[in-house]
């Protein structure tokens, strides 16, 4: 099995959202690819992004080591399936279990996956606030975590992978995903208010404001923000913090030296940025900006569907 350092976003990832056009909704690429949907405004508070992704593994398998997240993923898969391993000592590249279709939780480290033919998906990223409203699962139950999506999804749904994969057109697959989506919105489970404006404040510092600034601003201490945050998250607030700034780092590594990254994203220094990486990563700073891998971060930053123009035939 070939082991793939990532496949360019920027480059060798085809991110045309011509080529996931409609006219070509069946036609199965040569490259990977994926393309980013338009989240509705009653999911935003829950779904980050809903992508479509399609790759032809090489003859011998492809083999990925994805790096940390701030998002879990609801992977709707509707042909090969991934191998997952989750982060842990490195062993046999076949380790792992085969799933279908899968929720992947918050993770601590970098997680391999490695499949066969071609792989295709609806992946849904869902913030951990969005996962307890549409899912009815606390992160606690998904951290560190990767369950069949058939553990996750509601009894009526449970097949909704098979679905995808007789509906022609990504279109089409995009709509499906979505009205499910909305009526999963639509349950009675509530939201802890202050757990959604700590992630958002969180994210919209780039993973810098403190955990003790949002605990003064918020009215409450420390130890019970932090309790609200972790029983809803599954992480602490200080992790998905870090989180969140790796995943920006992460994504200005190609593009400038390692001391203009830690200072702009505020890493004490070089060494601290290289440990950070090396912890939700795996590696080192410059081999992951070489591997360029396509994660939840980067497909976010893909073109949307209503962009596409059928191609020439």
């Amino acid at each position: 099995m070939r082991a793939d350092a990532g496949v360019g976003v920027a480059g060798h990832l085809r991110s045309s959202a011509t080529e996931l056009a409609d006219a070509a909704g069946s036609a199965q690429p040569a490259a990977p690819f994926v393309v980013r949907h338009r989240v509705p405004g009653a999911l935003r508070p829950f779904v980050a992004g809903v992508v479509g992704f399609d790759e032809q593994a090489p003859p011998e398998g492809r083999i990925r080591v994805q790096p940390a997240g701030s998002l879990l993923v609801l992977n709707l898969s509707f042909a090969a399936p991934l191998r997952i391993a989750l982060p842990g000592p490195a062993g046999d590249p076949a380790a792992g279990t085969s799933f279908p279709a899968f929720l992947a939780g918050l993770m601590p480290g970098p997680a391999r996956t490695s499949f066969f033919g071609r792989h295709a998906s609806v992946q849904v990223y869902l913030t951990p606030v969005g996962a307890h409203r549409l899912l009815a699962m606390s992160g606690r139950e998904t951290a560190s975590r990767v369950l069949p999506a058939a553990d996750v999804l509601p009894r009526g749904i449970r097949h909704l992978p098979e679905q995808l994969a007789d509906v022609p057109t990504w279109r089409a697959r995009f709509a499906l995903v979505t009205d499910v989506l909305l009526a999963l919105a639509g349950n009675e489970d509530t939201v802890d208010g202050l757990v959604s404006w700590m992630w958002a404040e969180l994210r919209r510092s780039g993973g810098r404001a403190r955990v003790q600034q949002l605990a003064r601003a918020s009215g409450w201490s420390v130890r019970h923000v932090a309790q609200r945050f972790t029983d809803t998250s599954g992480i602490p607030p200080k992790v998905a913090a870090q989180l969140i700034r790796f995943e920006r780092a992460h994504a200005a590594l190609a593009a400038a030296s390692l001391a203009d990254v830690a200072a702009r994203h505020g890493y004490s220094d070089q060494s601290h940025l290289t440990r950070e990486v090396r912890r939700f990563a795996g590696e080192t700073p410059a081999s992951l900006a070489r591997a360029d891998r396509p994660t939840a971060f980067t497909a976010l930053a893909q073109p949307l569907l209503r962009q596409a123009r059928p191609p020439a035939r």
